[in-house]
């Protein structure tokens, strides 16, 4: 099990290179107080054009630790301090979830994420179909993950995430997996037991 820590940010217009430039310094920061800092950029699908800071950690424990130390370093307060000056887009967050399947084994760079609307009462018969996903897409070289909030406003939200070694990879993954009948299989059983509501492909900036 792992927890992540997101912050969704949508730049303002003319300012997405304000907030790319100014998330991967607070990245940089939260890395050196224990935490495993990713950023994305949405580059298609819900939030198009948004970036995501995700920071991953082991335990709650280390991720309050970490949490307080980037809270209190000077350059994380004084970048705080120029988003209050000059704000250049909305957040929403930090919100935290927890992946109860696949934790991540390393910041890949191309990400798809499947968002399901589905009671806390589906999670064991969703648990079940995750071995199978598992070694479907092992064969292809995809990590899959499935994480459920945490601390959100929606606690009806299950995340299926595949994870790509390249935006190539994941072309070819999705030519190949829209004709498999295997694959095809377990998303109607997926399609049982929750309403996909959103998807989107996030690229590692």
């Amino acid at each position: 099990m792992s927890f992540v820590s997101i912050r969704e940010v949508t730049p303002h217009a003319g300012k997405e290179n304000v907030v790319k430039e100014r998330m991967k310094e607070i990245s940089a920061v939260m890395e050196k107080h224990g935490t495993k800092s990713g950023l994305y950029s949405v580059v298609a699908g819900d939030g198009a054009g948004r970036f995501d800071l995700q920071n991953w950690y082991p335990t709650l424990k280390s991720a309050v630790a970490s949490f307080q130390a980037y809270g209190s370093d000077p350059a994380y307060q004084a970048l705080m301090q120029k988003r209050g000056a000059d704000p250049a887009g909305e957040i929403e967050g930090p919100w935290i979830g927890r992946m109860i399947h696949g934790a991540p084994k390393g910041i890949k760079p191309v990400i798809l994420h499947r968002d399901y609307h589905a009671p806390r009462s589906a999670i064991p018969e969703i648990m079940k179909l995750a071995p199978s996903v598992d070694e479907l897409m092992a064969t292809v070289d995809v990590e899959v993950g499935i994480g459920v909030p945490m601390v959100k406003n929606d606690h009806e939200m299950v995340r299926l995430v595949y994870r790509f070694n390249s935006m190539d990879h994941w072309g070819e993954v999705a030519d190949q997996m829209i004709t498999d009948e295997r694959f095809m299989a377990l998303v109607d059983a997926g399609h049982k037991l929750g309403r996909l509501t959103s998807s989107r492909i996030l690229a590692a900036v």
